[in-house]
């Protein structure tokens, strides 16, 4: 919580500072990081047939995020990102055996900034909506003595909703701190141990901004008289 608290500290520092320019036609791509809601665990048995390990998630979340303002104060989004699950190894009498898996989530949306925060500040509070399939992956491999590779996909349909604040940086540069929930559809069958994602979620976003203009509120406002 603290590194958190620092963090965002910084932003508004840095955003203070930067002059409010105007985002209507402009363009944004990025990266993310962050927590999708997991538990993590470390687990190591050994019986007779042998040993075996199980490495679960810590809920580590990454991805890459598009944008393009059709106006001032809403964004289209396109969000991909994703979650490795765990890896379980386990090795005996009878050969050696791996499994992995993983949940990814492509979605498309909108997001709406105040109308209050618009080229007046550069520091924007935004809500933000998208829907799109999630995705489950899961893959096996055996070794005994011959070679099986298993793998199977799982797809639900979800939404994600969020809620934060962006801090322009730069004219061309975008620093977003956003907490989110995801809701999904369960899987037909279980990606690592589990059918359903659903859970809350926190992020730090950075992105480019290019295209359009970058006039500033002083600029905008003469042109426009």
């Amino acid at each position: 919580m603290k590194n958190i608290t620092l963090s965002l500290i910084l932003l508004l520092g840095v955003s203070i500072s930067t002059n409010a320019v105007s985002l209507e036609k402009r363009h944004q791509l990025g990266l993310k990081v962050g927590m999708w809601s997991q538990t993590n665990s470390v687990r190591t048995e050994i019986a007779l047939s042998g040993v075996e390990t199980t490495v679960g998630n810590n809920g580590a979340m990454g991805g890459i995020f598009y944008g393009h303002w059709i106006q001032e104060n809403f964004e289209l989004t396109v969000n991909i990102e994703g979650m490795a699950l765990d890896v379980s190894t386990e090795s005996g009498l009878f050969g050696v055996s791996s499994e992995t898996s993983s949940v990814s989530a492509f979605l498309i949306g909108g997001k709406y900034y105040f109308v209050n925060s618009t080229l007046q500040s550069s520091v924007r509070p935004f809500v933000r909506g998208s829907v799109g399939p999630f995705i489950g992956s899961q893959s096996s491999n055996t070794i005994s003595p011959s070679i099986i590779v298993e793998s199977r996909t799982e797809t639900a349909i979800g939404a994600q909703f969020a809620g934060g604040l962006s801090f322009l940086t730069t004219s061309y540069l975008m620093r977003q701190i956003e907490v989110s929930y995801n809701l999904m559809t369960d899987f037909d069958a279980a990606i690592g141990g589990s059918k359903n994602y659903s859970g809350p979620g926190f992020s730090f976003n950075c992105g480019w901004l290019f295209g359009g203009g970058v006039a500033s509120q002083n600029q905008h406002i003469k042109t426009s008289d």
